[in-house]
C-alpha cells in the first residue's frame, strides 16, 4: 500500500491539498504530488513474470518491426513517437538482449521480464539538462521498461495495417502471420498485456500516455471509430493526461527540458483533437473541454528538429513567425496537428450547439463561430493555400520536404498531397458540422449544405482516384470515407433522391448527372474497404444505404404523392429545399447511418413530417 500512496498526479486549485500549497510558509511543505523516493514494487507474482515472459518472447521478430517502422519512418513524423527516440530503444534493446531474445531460453526470459517490472515501477526521472538522447536510453537497455515494449508492438501493428494487402513486406511473414490484419491483432493484443502491466504498476509519465495513444489509434484502425473498445480508450488517455495535469499547461520550469514540454503539448493537442472527432462522430459529449484547459499547440517543427539542441535548435526557432509557424513551407506533422487543434476548438462550440440542452442564443453562437472561423483561415501561412489538386498535379508547387523528412521527391509528393486533402476537408467539414447542427435545431437552412458536401465528397474522391499513389496510407484513405465521405454522400443522396420524385430540380445547385456518377463511384470505392478493417461494418452499412438510393433514383417505383413536397406549402425555399420536410438525424453520422439504411425509400413517406402527439 505505501508504493499505492504514493500515486496521487495532478491536483488543482480546489483540491485538498490547494491551501497548504498556497500557504508554505504558515502550514508547512504541504502535500507532495509524487512520493520520489517511493518503496520498491515488491515481490512480483509469478504468472505476472510469466506474462511478461511470453510478451517479451516476441521481441525475436525486432528486426521485423524495424522493417516495418523503418517504412513509416521513410515517409513522415512519429505519431507521437520521435522517430530518433524510437531508434534508440530499438537499438539499446538489440545490443543488449538480441542474443537471449533470438535463444529464447524461458528461464532467461523470464528474469528479463522481471527486470522490465522493476524497471517499470521506478519513476523516470527528468531534469533540465536532460538531452533527449538521454531521456530516451533511460527507458531501453538495461533500463528497459513496458512502456517501450508496448510502442515497440503497437508501431509495428500500427504500420502493417496502413500498408495495401500486396505489399511485398508481407511476403516473408505470410506463413507465420497468414495476412496484415492478423499480424496487426496480434500486435494489438500483446500491446494490450503491455498496458495491463502499466496499469498494474500504476504509471504516469510521458513516455506511458504516448503509448496509451499510439495504441487507441490501433486500436481504431482494427475495431473502428464506432467502436466501444476506441470510446473507451479515449477516455482513458483523457483521464491520464488530466492526471498528468497536462490539460494546465507544461508547468514548465528549470527541470523541463525544451523537447519534453514541446512533447507534451503535441500530447495534449493529439488527445484533445482526437476527443472531439470521436465525439463529433458518435454525437456524445466531449471529455476536454476548452473551458477547463490551457489551449497551447506545439512550435511548427519536425521530430528530427525538435531533436536537436544548441544553435542548431536556435537556428530552426528563428525561421518561425511571431505565431509559431515555420517560414519554409514545410508541411511537418505538428503543422497539420495546430490546424487541426484549432478547427477542434471551433468544433467544441459546434457540439454545444448540437448536443446541448440550452434554446436560447443559437443563432448568435452560429454567427460567431462563422467569424471565429473566417478569422482562422484569415492567420494561415500562405504556404496553406495549396490546393490538393495542385499539389498532386504540378510539379512547379514548393511546400517543403514533407513530413519532416520524406527521403525522397516522390515521398515528398505523396505526404504533401494527403496532408492538403486531410486539411482542406476537415476545414470544409467543420462548417458542414455548423450548418447540420443549425438544421438539428430547426434555426437554418437545409440548401446551405449542398454545396459544402458535393465540396467534401470531391476531395474524398480525389484521394480515392490516387488509391495507389497512396498506398501506405490506407488506414488515412478509409479514414477519409468513413468520417469525410459517408456524412456528405448521404445530405447528397437524399436531396437528389427527394428531387427525384418530388420532379423540382435545382442543376444549379446539385447536378442530377454529376452528382449520381461521383455517387456510383463513391459506392464502388465504399466496396473495397475489406472484412478486418476497423471501420468496414460502417463503410458497408452505408455502402448499402447508398446503392438502395441510386438503385430507387435509376430504377423508380411508383411512389404515392406527398403533399409535403411541391404543394406550395413550405417555406419558399423550393421544393427541394423545404428543410421542414426533411426529417432525419444530423445528431451524429452513427445514427445517420443508420436511418439512410433502413428507410423505405420506395414508399415516398420519408419526405413527410413525423406524427405529432394529439
Amino acid at each position: 500500500m505505501s508504493f499505492r500512496e504514493g500515486k496521487v498526479g495532478f491536483l488543482g486549485p480546489t483540491s485538498y491539498s490547494a491551501v497548504f500549497s498556497e500557504n508554505p510558509s504558515s502550514l508547512g511543505a504541504g502535500f507532495p504530488d509524487e512520493i520520489e523516493d517511493a518503496p520498491d514494487l515488491g515481490p512480483i507474482a509469478p504468472e505476472r513474470i510469466q506474462q511478461g515472459a511470453e510478451i517479451l518472447a516476441l521481441l525475436r521478430d525486432v528486426p521485423l518491426y524495424e522493417k516495418f517502422t523503418q517504412r513509416w519512418f521513410d515517409l513522415c513524423d512519429g505519431i507521437l513517437v520521435m522517430q530518433p527516440a524510437y531508434r534508440i530503444w530499438i537499438d539499446e534493446l538489440w545490443s543488449e538482449f538480441g542474443r537471449l531474445l533470438l535463444e529464447g531460453n524461458p528461464d532467461q526470459l523470464r528474469n528479463l521480464s522481471e527486470l522490465v517490472w522493476r524497471n517499470t515501477s521506478k519513476p523516470l526521472k527528468v531534469h533540465g539538462q536532460m538531452t533527449p538522447r538521454d531521456w530516451a536510453k533511460s527507458a531501453t537497455g538495461r533500463n528497459l521498461r513496458w512502456e517501450v515494449v508496448g510502442v515497440i508492438l503497437t508501431l509495428a501493428g500500427l504500420i502493417a495495417i496502413n500498408l495495401s494487402n500486396w505489399d511485398s513486406i508481407f511476403d516473408n511473414i505470410r506463413d507465420r502471420f497468414v495476412d496484415r490484419a492478423t499480424f496487426a491483432e496480434r500486435m494489438r493484443k500483446a500491446s494490450e498485456f503491455c498496458l495491463c502491466f502499466c496499469y498494474e504498476a500504476e504509471v504516469l509519465n510521458d513516455l506511458y500516455v504516448c503509448f496509451m495513444y499510439e495504441d487507441l489509434v490501433l486500436v481504431e484502425c482494427l475495431k473502428g471509430d464506432a467502436h466501444y473498445a476506441t470510446w473507451q480508450r479515449t477516455g482513458e488517455v483523457c483521464d491520464a493526461i488530466v492526471a498528468m495535469g497536462l490539460h494546465q499547461g507544461n508547468r514548465v520550469n528549470a527541470e523541463t527540458p525544451f523537447f519534453l514540454a514541446e512533447l507534451r503539448k503535441k500530447i495534449f493537442i493529439s488527445a484533445y483533437g482526437r476527443d472531439k472527432q470521436i465525439a463529433t462522430f458518435l454525437g456524445r459529449p466531449p471529455r476536454l473541454s476548452y473551458r477547463y484547459c490551457k489551449m497551447e499547440p506545439p512550435l511548427d517543427l519536425s521530430d528530427e528538429q525538435l531533436w536537436l539542441q544548441g544553435p542548431e535548435l536556435d537556428a530552426h526557432l528563428s525561421q518561425l513567425d511571431s505565431n509559431g509557424w515555420n517560414t519554409s513551407g514545410n508541411l511537418c506533422r505538428n503543422t497539420w496537428l495546430r490546424v487541426w487543434f484549432q478547427h477542434c476548438r471551433i468544433r467544441e462550440d459546434i457540439l454545444e450547439i448540437a448536443l446541448g440542452s440550452e434554446e436560447e442564443d443559437v443563432s448568435y453562437k452560429s454567427e460567431q463561430i462563422h467569424v471565429e472561423l473566417q478569422r482562422l483561415h484569415a492567420s494561415y501561412p500562405a504556404f496553406m493555400s495549396v490546393t490538393p489538386e495542385e499539389t498532386l498535379n504540378s510539379s512547379d508547387v514548393q511546400v517543403g520536404p514533407g513530413f519532416g523528412f520524406a527521403r525522397s521527391e516522390k515521398n515528398m509528393r505523396q505526404l504533401n498531397a494527403l496532408f492538403t486533402i486531410c486539411i482542406h476537408a476537415g476545414i470544409a467539414h467543420t462548417e458542414f458540422l455548423l450548418q447540420r447542427a443549425m438544421i438539428n435545431r430547426r434555426n437554418a437552412g437545409y440548401k446551405e449544405l449542398i454545396p459544402i458536401s458535393r465540396k467534401i465528397l470531391k476531395l474524398v474522391l480525389l484521394a480515392q482516384s490516387r488509391r495507389d499513389f497512396f498506398r501506405d496510407f490506407q488506414g488515412d484513405l478509409i479514414y477519409l470515407f468513413t468520417v469525410h465521405g459517408l456524412p456528405t454522400a448521404g445530405v447528397l443522396a437524399i436531396e437528389l433522391l427527394k428531387q427525384e420524385q418530388s420532379r423540382q430540380y435545382t442543376p444549379h445547385l446539385l447536378p442530377r448527372s454529376e452528382t449520381i456518377q461521383d455517387l456510383s463511384v463513391f459506392v464502388s470505392a465504399l466496396a473495397t474497404v475489406a472484412p478486418g478493417e476497423g471501420n468496414y461494418y460502417i463503410c458497408d452499412q452505408g455502402r448499402r444505404a447508398l446503392k438502395r438510393v441510386l438503385d430507387q433514383i435509376l430504377s423508380p417505383q411508383a411512389a404515392p404523392q406527398s403533399s409535403a413536397v411541391g404543394d406550395g406549402s413550405g417555406s419558399g425555399n423550393g421544393g427541394g429545399f423545404d428543410e421542414m420536410s426533411l426529417y432525419f438525424p444530423t445528431a451524429n453520422d452513427a445514427d445517420f447511418l443508420q436511418w439512410l439504411e433502413n428507410v423505405e425509400w420506395d414508399k415516398g413517406n420519408w419526405v413527410n413530417p413525423p406524427p405529432t402527439a394529439g
